[in-house]
């Protein structure tokens, strides 16, 4: 059978970048819509370019632009759409109504799959406000789409794994509890649960499939289908331990939503009407739909080998990894922020360059379902997690004594979060701990030690890392600070602009002439080069500055690299120094902190004005053997 071209709609969203790997993996030709609208979302702009890399196709389109979904939608035969209908991210079911008018003008689309993934909205027409808008919602997308006679499926997913197994099915929970479990009544009502990956796979398989064109596929896994209780139980089998049970009636359920905000309200709705109605499980499939694991029997068959292949990959990078311990005496990391841009990157080349790693799991990341199933993909590479909180010097402590080195990489930027300061409760914890023969606090930029020059508000960076510098240096603890200068992503994509990540095929303003010089890094590469300078006497009490000879390059010199492999010269237009300064009044705090970063870079040149000294190293010459990323190679992504 030929395969299709599909193309995914919020494909770097939590079910979206599942369902663009399975389309991938499944053969189909791929595309990805690249919407504006994600800015400066320098995670999501990451994906995209990693599903190019893998074979995708990326296409932009705006749900503002009627023309650009056209002739998106004009390029392929299957459209899926996951844009979010959960309030508690983002709610948007709506915005499908462009997509509808899109495909209709297209007239060539042969299936549509809006974004449903849930509860079937069909059988929820008894359900309570304010829960019900979702369910109201996507109706209204549903009628769109048969009134324009456009071919569909429905996907019927039930449960996430990732959001109910997890918590034992607790609102609010995404971690299974060792103590306690609060059960719904009885804890005997019947739901669904399916593993995110599994809804990709059968979605997938789906589009081709004349058997559920016009239809609603139901993904009802029979071994899957299970009570809250039964859930529990299974988890009390795991840990060899018996939890301490409560309950909740639906009456008190119910009652305490009052006082909650509108989001939290229409969350614990879908989660009554699953959790005591059964919602899910209390109906038979009838013509209107079929059920997943009866189309697709072979998705138990190949689930079974991918756990198989895992299984012996994992054994195989234990093995490895011990051999590499017993050889080599290699230290064992802590990495603190591991969830983070660098902090993911550290822990795989930590896990990479065959350390025993720990991760440390804070409860401050709640229920950010992303950062979870971070946590527990690095579990499976091999990592393990230890739990610890800022706000408990006890824990911070005990997971210090666990190892040899510490890495943190705490965010310092200010368009994400700036805590900086917070290192201190772990010096302290270092401190105490008295084990520690290596710390490397989060610095990864400029060098905050020639940077006490530079202006208000950007200097708060800066400072706020002397600060914890000077905690380190006074407390006596092993240190290597790591300068690694700019990051490619942040500098290379948007041509060294501000405030652009994508590079532009018509125009670039240089920074007066262009022709100050800066570091640019790849961010895998700064990860490689700070887990090989951790068991490095060379490096010990000394700043790595990363300083790959060929990427050190000035602004004109990066945009003829990228003119070279467009083929194409870009209109110039030019900034002074003064003018750029006169612009960042009226900005707010945080952006003027980011302007005063990029005059210091880009008009200073302060990354590359100086010679490293006895204080320092300089990475690509302590370790030649790294093939770093080249700029010229490193823009080629985003051709």
């Amino acid at each position: 059978m030929g395969k299709r071209k599909v193309l995914v709609v919020g494909g770097t969203g939590y079910i979206g970048k599942r369902l663009v790997k399975a389309s991938l993996a499944q053969g189909h030709e791929t595309y990805v819509l690249h919407r504006p609208e994600i800015g400066v979302d320098i995670e999501k702009v990451q994906m995209l370019l990693s599903f190019k890399e893998q074979g995708a196709r990326l296409v932009e389109g705006s749900f503002s632009d009627h023309r650009s979904l056209v002739d998106a939608v004009k390029q392929v035969d299957v459209v899926i759409c996951t844009i979010s209908g959960v309030h508690m991210r983002s709610h948007h079911i709506l915005l499908q109504l462009k997509l509808v008018d899109a495909i209709k003008e297209a007239g060539n689309i042969k299936r549509f799959l809006p974004s449903e993934f849930g509860t079937d909205s069909a059988r929820m027409a008894d359900a309570l406000e304010p829960g019900r808008v979702t369910f109201d919602d996507k109706m209204v997308v549903r009628k769109a789409i048969q009134d324009a006679g456009i071919p569909f499926t429905y996907i019927s997913a039930n449960c996430f794994a990732g959001y109910f197994v997890g918590g034992l099915c607790q609102p609010g929970r995404i971690i299974p509890s060792r103590e306690t479990v609060c059960l719904f009544g009885d804890g005997n009502v019947k739901a669904i649960y399916v593993d995110e990956d599994d809804i990709a796979t059968y979605t997938i398989k789906t589009i081709d499939d004349p058997r559920t064109l016009n239809k609603t596929l139901y993904l009802r896994p029979p071994e899957n289908i299970l009570s809250q209780r039964e859930v529990v139980k299974m988890w009390e089998k795991l840990i060899g331990k018996e939890l301490e049970k409560t309950s909740i009636s639906a009456e008190e359920f119910l009652a305490q939503m009052k006082g909650l905000d509108y989001a939290q309200q229409v969350g614990l709705v879908h989660y009554y009407h699953i959790c005591f109605d059964g919602c899910l499980a209390n109906f038979e499939i009838g013509e209107e739909g079929e059920e997943a694991s009866q189309l697709y029997p072979e998705r138990e068959r190949e689930r079974e080998r991918e756990r198989e292949r895992e299984k012996l990959l994992t054994g195989k990078r234990v093995r490895e990894r011990e051999r590499d311990l017993r050889e080599m005496g290699k230290s064992k990391v802590l990495v603190v922020g591991g969830t983070g841009y660098i902090g993911n990157r550290i822990v795989k080349a930590s896990l990479a360059q065959g350390h025993e790693t720990y991760v440390l799991h804070r409860p401050e990341i709640g229920i950010d379902m992303e950062k979870v199933q971070m946590l527990l993909s690095f579990k499976e590479q091999g990592a393990r997690l230890v739990e610890g909180s800022f706000s408990d010097h006890r824990s911070l402590v005990d997971a210090v004594k666990q190892v040899d080195v510490v890495i943190c990489t705490i965010s310092g930027v200010h368009m994400r979060s700036h805590h900086i300061l917070l290192q201190l409760k772990l010096v302290d914890a270092i401190k105490e701990a008295g084990n520690i023969k290596r710390f490397l606090p989060s610095e990864f930029g400029t060098d905050p030690a020639r940077m006490a020059d530079a202006m208000e508000p950007g200097r708060v960076t800066y400072d706020d890392k002397m600060v914890v510098r000077k905690a380190i240096e006074d407390a006596g603890i092993p240190f290597t600070y790591i300068s690694a200068n700019c990051f490619a992503s942040y500098f290379v994509g948007g041509l060294c602009q501000p405030g652009r990540i994508l590079p532009s095929r018509e125009s670039v303003c240089l920074f007066g002439d262009g022709t100050v010089k800066a570091i640019y890094v790849d961010e895998d590469d700064i990860a490689t080069y700070t887990i090989k300078s951790i068991d490095d006497p060379r490096t010990l009490n000394k700043t790595l500055y990363l300083r790959p000879p060929e990427n050190i390059l000035s602004q004109i010199e990066v945009v003829k690299m990228w003119e070279k492999h467009i083929g194409k010269e870009l209109e110039k237009t030019s900034i002074s120094a003064e003018e750029f300064l006169a612009q960042m009044k009226g900005q707010d705090y945080i952006m003027q902190i980011c302007s005063v970063h990029y005059y210091h870079v880009c008009f200073d040149g302060c990354l590359a004005n100086f010679e490293i000294g006895d204080e320092g190293e300089e990475a690509s010459q302590l370790y030649p053997e790294v093939n770093y990323t080249r700029v010229k190679d490193y823009l080629k992504r985003y051709l």
